[in-house]
């Protein structure tokens, strides 16, 4: 079986030019096999003082997923994925589980957690609504999705430990509750980090064992006006050291509008931090579809923060 992927997978490649979101390498036998793929390169300049442009290799992407039928209704997965930044090249998903037709995706591996999906903002990069000290990944990942359509629901765990009891562990736990009815799309989504303050480097995060980390974000969507789409959220951060708490409030809206190839959008965002003074950022883009796999944009985005000078990017991704 080896020898046919291999030798399917090199035309399915150079034949990449279709509207498909992915490669189908093979499917026989109750296996199936997919590939994808993104590039994005940006010229950026971020909101702030001193800042100035550069050109930022943003996103590229390669991934391969397999499904191998175990019954009409049920399915082992394998997935992996190799993210490519500047000049290194990193596997940043490795998992495996299963998936049912009527019961949903069991999965465990290295993989994003549940509370990577949460935001409503409709920016590229000049957005601050959301709280970026939560982790978004892990290595000891357990996770489970259900979507029915209607409702929708999702839990994951980080339990990180590396087998010795000597070793202080940290865990995490987040999900995701949703409910999509006529135009109106609804979700919450918590978030409880037990011992883990997560703001930057171990794995890209930095993990406090002194502190807990909990946070709630609500987020409700509206697509009942033609080529319209509005979005709000509203989030609470909270971090426990043991003697003391600080509480961060994140709100945001957003809108965008749709004619033919081309979205323009809009958004503006609030932080109210308990120790930082209180932020309103705002940005606007359009995006211009060169096809369904591609598309460029420009943005422009700032803050009323002081010192803060307005940050822009315009950028390509390119997929298969």
């Amino acid at each position: 079986m080896k020898k046919t992927i291999l030798a399917m997978a090199v035309p399915a490649l150079l034949a990449a030019g279709s509207a498909s979101a992915s490669i189908n390498l093979y499917d026989a036998e109750g296996v199936k096999v997919d590939a994808s793929g993104a590039a994005e390169v940006q010229y950026f300049q971020a909101v702030g003082e001193d800042r100035d442009g550069e050109w930022r290799l943003d996103d590229g992407d390669f991934a391969v997923n397999t499904e191998v039928a175990i019954s009409d209704d049920l399915a082992a997965i394998g997935h992996f994925a190799f993210k490519f930044e500047e000049r290194t090249t990193e596997n940043d998903e490795l998992y495996v589980g299963f998936k049912g037709s009527d019961w949903g995706t069991l999965t465990f591996g290295r993989q994003l957690l549940i509370n990577d999906d949460m935001g409503i903002t409709k920016d590229y990069e000049l957005s601050t609504a959301l709280n970026s000290t939560l982790q978004t990944e892990g290595n000891q990942v357990a996770k489970y999705v259900y979507d029915n359509g209607t409702f929708y629901a999702g839990f994951s765990t980080v339990q990180n430990s590396d087998g010795e009891e000597a070793t202080d562990d940290y865990k995490i736990y987040d999900g995701r509750l949703g409910y999509r009815v006529a135009d109106v799309d609804m979700r919450v989504y918590y978030y409880y980090a037990d011992d883990a303050n997560v703001n930057g480097t171990d794995d890209g995060y930095v993990y406090n064992a002194n502190s807990d980390v909990e946070n709630y974000n609500f987020e409700v969507e509206y697509a009942g006006i033609e080529n319209v789409s509005l979005a709000a959220s509203y989030g609470v951060n909270t971090v426990d050291d043991g003697s003391s708490k600080e509480e961060a409030d994140f709100f945001s809206v957003a809108a965008d509008y749709t004619h033919g190839k081309t979205t323009y959008a809009i958004g503006i965002d609030n932080k109210d931090n308990d120790s930082e003074e209180d932020v309103t950022g705002y940005y606007a883009n359009v995006t211009y579809a060169l096809h369904s796999n591609a598309h460029v944009y420009a943005e422009v985005g700032d803050n009323d923060a002081d010192k803060q000078d307005w940050g822009y990017v315009a950028g390509m991704e390119v997929k298969f």
